[in-house]
């Protein structure tokens, strides 16, 4: 801190020095021009005494601004840096009145920054309740169509009448999807308060998923296939939010299957040193390798997302921002024409270090 402090007056204390050589300079050249004898010992007790006075000059000016030297670089070792610091600054002593206005102006800003973030933050909570309003409000008329296409199927004795629900009835479970992930998209600023952590049966709950989409299963022609070296296994982590994580990636695994094949969607559960691990694998159209990098950011759908339309890019990226807030490692392994796989780890530390 002291450093920093001289080489801020490192100017004033050259021109000082100068100063200083220039009267003894002047004084000598004027007893040389009188013919009077050089006295050198009053001009080294003339040089001993300024340079005491600049010692003890700055030694009292650093004594002065020592406490808000010090306060600014504790400040700036900060991250983030609060918005109150302008305020903790104003709390102090202030020695000089330039660093009076240097705060006054850091202040000002401050309260200007904290308008505008409570302002956008204001705007962004009203965004978050439509949108929950909205997809609450929409989910009614769908459940209504599920139902209504249920209920045609089994009044409708022509097989073609049921086919044509059934094709209504998977676009209404897409419109669905897409609800549900526009909710959790926006509960996800929130994820702390709606967050429960407990011991889960993984096995239990993937398989109730995989029942849950049994439809799809028959209607694509796919075969699932749960691999479990141990039936108790249990993770810690949130329920709600993990089964978000394995829905998705159990229809992605659906979607990217090579359709009416035959194939099997493995779900493989085991143990790997203290981690867990839940491998969903699919044997379909697989990722090219430059579009592997990016499949977890937002709204990227690269070359397969060409071919399936129904691809929005969002679905992996909320997947890998669940599994990042629950503590989890969510990666993919994947090759063109042999399928992909997509991994969920949970260490045996997952949630005891958040």
């Amino acid at each position: 801190m002291i450093r920093h402090y001289l080489a801020d007056r490192a100017l004033f204390i050259l021109f000082y020095g100068v100063n200083t050589v220039a009267i003894a300079l002047v004084a000598y050249l004027s007893l040389l021009f009188a013919g009077l004898e050089q006295p050198w010992n009053a001009f080294a007790y003339m040089g001993l005494l300024s340079l005491f006075f600049l010692l003890v000059g700055l030694a009292i000016d650093y004594a002065r601004k020592r406490p808000l030297l010090k306060k600014i670089t504790d400040m700036a070792k900060r991250n983030p840096l609060p918005l109150e610091t302008a305020h903790e600054l104003e709390a102090m002593r202030v020695p000089s009145r330039e660093a009076s206005l240097f705060i006054g102006m850091l202040r000002r800003y401050q309260e200007r920054y904290r308008e505008e973030l409570d302002h956008y933050k204001s705007m962004q909570e009203q965004h978050q309740v439509f949108v929950t309003q909205w997809v609450h409000h929409m989910k009614t008329p769908v459940s209504v169509i599920s139902l209504l296409t249920q209920q045609g199927k089994q009044q409708l004795e022509d097989r073609r009448s049921k086919t044509f629900l059934d094709e209504i009835n998977d676009e209404n479970d897409r419109f669905r999807h897409g609800l549900e992930l526009m909710l959790h998209l926006a509960r996800l600023d929130h994820f702390a308060v709606d967050f429960v952590a407990d011991e889960v049966d993984v096995v239990a709950l993937l398989r109730e998923l995989v029942n849950e989409e049994k439809r799809q299963f028959i209607r694509r022609n796919l075969f699932p296939e749960i691999l479990v070296d141990n039936e108790n296994l249990l993770v810690y982590s949130d329920q709600k939010w993990l089964r978000v994580v394995f829905h998705q990636l159990l229809l992605n695994a659906l979607r990217y299957s090579r359709q009416g094949k035959g194939d099997r969607v493995t779900i493989a559960i085991f143990k790997e040193g203290d981690a867990t691990l839940v491998e969903i694998q699919d044997r379909g159209i697989g990722i090219p390798a430059h579009d592997l990098p990016n499949i977890f950011s937002p709204f990227f759908t690269g070359d397969n997302g060409r071919e399936k339309t129904e691809s929005t890019g969002m679905g992996l990226y909320l997947s890998r921002m669940i599994a990042d807030h629950l503590g989890h490692s969510l990666y993919a392994h994947s090759r063109v024409g042999e399928g992909t796989t997509m991994t969920v780890r949970f260490s045996s530390r997952t949630l005891h270090d958040r």
